[in-house]
């Protein structure tokens, strides 16, 4: 999609979510949806690539000049812990897609930042599920976890079970968030 037609359609789902959140009710049913366009919207601006929401199994984005999947995961940020599951982990180990960007949103339905991972900067995830913290366990155990802090996430998470790319995501954000210039 054109630029001008990602932009458009991220303002059009903002209104929808302001809508929303003029309500007492807490819908985030359209939120997914809204991030992939965000996403897509975000890697046109800054990558100068076209980016086509495809919904295809494995991955959300095409960029079609390159040929490059991207995978699109969005969680609520309770002020704590958003996370982002990866099932059972085959999609990063079958190799479905080439980047996967994680987006937390604020309660307010705002996007909170933009974390950015080539897949196989991920292996770990899909190597060590993790059911003991799973909201469910028996069907999505492989998950990437962001706290606000590093200190949350120590204190948080049993040190049997810390991922190394969790810990290099707290030290240091800068190598993930907002790092659209990954995506080349």
């Amino acid at each position: 999609m054109r630029k001008e037609d990602l932009a458009n359609v991220v303002e059009k789902l903002e209104a929808a979510l302001d809508a929303i959140g003029m309500t007492e009710h807490e819908d985030t049913r359209i939120m997914p949806i809204y991030i992939e366009y965000w996403v897509a919207s975000k890697i046109a601006e800054k990558t100068e690539h076209e980016a086509d929401i495809v919904n295809r199994r494995g991955y959300d984005i095409l960029l079609p000049e390159k040929n490059i999947r991207i995978e699109v995961k969005s969680g609520k940020f309770d002020g704590f812990v958003s996370g982002a599951s990866f099932g059972m982990g085959s999609q990063i180990r079958d190799g479905k897609f080439d980047f996967c960007i994680f987006v937390t949103y604020d309660i307010d339905f705002r996007p909170r930042e933009a974390m950015i991972f080539k897949r196989e900067e991920l292996i770990e995830v899909a190597d060590k599920p993790r059911p003991e913290v799973a909201r469910y366990p028996k069907t999505n155990p492989c998950l990437l976890l962001r706290y606000d802090t590093l200190e949350d996430y120590m204190r948080t998470i049993d040190e049997k079970i810390q991922l190394r790319l969790e810990i290099d995501l707290h030290k240091h954000p800068e190598k993930f968030v907002n790092r659209w210039d990954k995506i080349n």
